[in-house]
């Protein structure tokens, strides 16, 4: 696997650029309250099972394919991508910006000097478990892969099925005492449709092992088809795409050949990536 080129904020300081007007890239988005996703089939699977971030997140990601942008290198893709974030709150473009634009303000200096050198960058590819792909990056920032089943959080949703919690995330057991009536699955990217089997028996064992809870709450059975519920899309998607990974993110597994690591401070982790076949750009801002 060749190494890819890593390129951080020290790469544009002073430097101009040529203005590239760059297509509509595709689009996902997701929030602690809805999913959005150009494929309906994903976007009814994620709204159904939600992604669990931690606490209020925003997640977005774009992506363009190069040959609908022939005259745009990787460095233009982050040049332009750079240029409205730097340029916030500031009115110190170039006359000719729609020719030309540069970083040789002095904010443009101390914004790039502060974004993740390019050894972390490096070190954070290095990091990506097996393909070094962007799919890993989604799944690594995003817990994209976690899928949840909560007996107290679906009975809720349901007429005269409330199961009242106390503080916390525990619930009430027939016998008195309290349990996390939460199931949890970890899907990797490269999940396939026979997968789904081995996963559907593992979360309906755990089903079985959860104490009975008190009045309200769905019995197991209704609970299975729940995990059922969620778990055939998941099954039909992988089937239609290959994995799940190649379902959610366009060239899913095509390793990362150019890297730029715009921030990675815990509230706000983003990077921008570059294949043979496509341009990401990937970002997750929490509170």
């Amino acid at each position: 696997m060749s190494v890819p080129r890593v390129l951080d904020g020290k790469a544009f300081m002073n430097k101009d650029f040529e203005a590239v007007t760059l297509p509509a890239p595709w689009r996902m988005y997701s929030d602690w309250t809805s999913f959005i996703h150009p494929d309906p089939e994903v976007q009814a699977l994620r709204n159904a099972a939600p992604v669990r971030g931690h606490g209020d997140y925003e997640l977005h990601v774009e992506c363009l394919k190069r040959e609908d942008a022939p005259d745009a290198s990787f460095e233009h893709f982050i040049a332009n991508r750079l240029r409205e974030s730097l340029n916030a709150n500031y009115r110190a473009e170039p006359k000719d910006a729609s020719k030309q634009f540069h970083f040789r303000a002095w904010y443009h200096a101390q914004r790039l000097a502060a974004m993740p050198v390019a050894e972390q960058a490096a070190s954070y590819v290095k990091s990506l478990p097996y393909y070094r792909a962007p799919v890993e990056m989604l799944w690594g920032l995003s817990n994209f892969g976690d899928l949840r089943w909560d007996r107290v959080e679906t009975s809720d949703q349901l007429p005269d099925h409330a199961a009242p919690r106390t503080d916390g995330a525990d619930a009430p057991a027939e016998d008195g005492s309290m349990l996390l009536p939460t199931i949890y699955a970890d899907v990797e990217p490269d999940l396939m449709h026979q997968d789904i089997a081995a996963i559907r028996e593992k979360q309906l064992d755990r089903l079985n092992h959860i104490p009975q809870m008190r009045r309200g709450s769905l019995l197991r059975h209704a609970m299975a088809e729940e995990i059922d519920k969620e778990l055939q899309p998941l099954s039909a998607l992988c089937r239609k795409h290959g994995t799940f990974g190649e379902a959610v993110l366009p060239g899913a597994f095509d390793p990362i050949t150019g890297f730029f690591l715009k921030a990675y401070d815990g509230n706000f982790e983003g990077a921008l990536i570059e294949t043979e076949i496509h341009f990401y750009d990937i970002s997750l801002a929490t509170s």
